[in-house]
């Protein structure tokens, strides 16, 4: 990861939560492998803006994305897609009209 920049105030040491621990990776690995995509959220380190919010298929995209966007200090939170969103967790649904307002009551999803 690149470092962007570090301020002494937060205290920076080598204890602590690393998403690049083995243990982390290899659970993400896992997940990605035996239940599908996971979801990132990347909060920014000392950053006014709001988090990036992805969605990786791959494992290799997950770690391109930690190499190339994440930034030392970012928090980085990791769910399984499969468990969190589920029917019962669904906040609507509703399917694209056209340009009559019309949806179709069948099809091939």
């Amino acid at each position: 990861m690149k470092i962007r920049f570090i301020s002494e105030a937060d205290e920076w040491s080598t204890e602590g939560a690393k998403i690049t621990a083995p243990e982390n990776l290899d659970a993400i690995h896992k997940v990605l492998e035996d239940e599908g995509p996971i979801i990132l959220e990347r909060w920014f380190y000392r950053g006014s803006k709001s988090p990036d919010r992805v969605v990786f298929e791959g494992f290799d995209d997950f770690t391109e994305y930690l190499n190339s966007q994440a930034r030392a200090g970012d928090s980085i939170h990791v769910w399984s897609f499969s468990k969190v969103c589920t029917d019962q967790a669904r906040l609507v649904f509703g399917k694209c009209p056209d340009d009559q307002g019309r949806v179709p009551k069948k099809g091939a999803y």
